[in-house]
């Protein structure tokens, strides 16, 4: 009876579903250098799971992240963090006007209101993932920031913020590999200036 217990559990611990994360895929990265700012331009494909979508058409909103980070290399310490950015996005969906609708922020959103974000309405889940995959000249970092002769690299990252679900789900959501949405992405800094 052991022995039926520990290979199911081991069966379920090692399956490539449960261990599984929805894949991310970053495409179009340009940062550009623009008058005294770097604005970055990227497209993230990914697909959204049906557990997600039924549980938004449920009332729950799922909340976005993607950080941007600029770093200096030095050969003689830690590397130097230059700039730091964070763009929150949540999409919900509203039953009364079967609409969607995405809000964009530069903080967290709090249970207290909106603050200072941005918000649209769209007619259909595939017009409102559009607007949360697509990141158009968003200011990362002051020119003044950034060093000409310095190695630096971009490190970007994007995720499902789970700690913004309600309690009950944060618990649910742990262990379920549809709720693992993520990439991370580091490369050599090189910017463009625009014709």
């Amino acid at each position: 009876m052991w022995r039926s217990l520990l290979l199911t559990v081991i069966v379920c611990l090692g399956s490539p579903h449960a261990q599984a994360i929805t894949p991310v895929e970053l495409q179009g990265l340009k940062l550009e250098r623009i008058d005294q700012g770097v604005y970055l331009s990227a497209s993230l494909q990914f697909d959204l799971p049906s557990l997600l979508e039924d549980a938004m058409l449920k009332g729950v909103s799922l909340y976005f992240v993607t950080q941007v980070d600029i770093v200096r290399e030095r050969w003689y310490f830690y590397d130097k963090n230059v700039a730091h950015t964070e763009r929150h996005v949540r999409l919900s969906f509203m039953p009364l006007t079967r609409r969607w609708r995405v809000n964009v922020s530069a903080q967290p959103f709090s249970a207290g209101g909106l603050g200072m974000n941005m918000g649209q309405t769209y007619d259909s889940l595939d017009d409102a993932l559009v607007s949360v995959r697509r990141l158009v000249q968003w200011r990362v970092a002051n020119s003044v920031d950034l060093e000409a002769d310095a190695k630096q690299n971009i490190e970007m990252s994007f995720r499902l913020d789970l700690t913004q679900l309600p309690r009950p789900l944060q618990m649910g959501a742990a262990g379920q590999s549809d709720w693992n949405i993520n990439l991370e992405r580091k490369q050599r800094l090189v910017l463009v200036s625009p014709p």
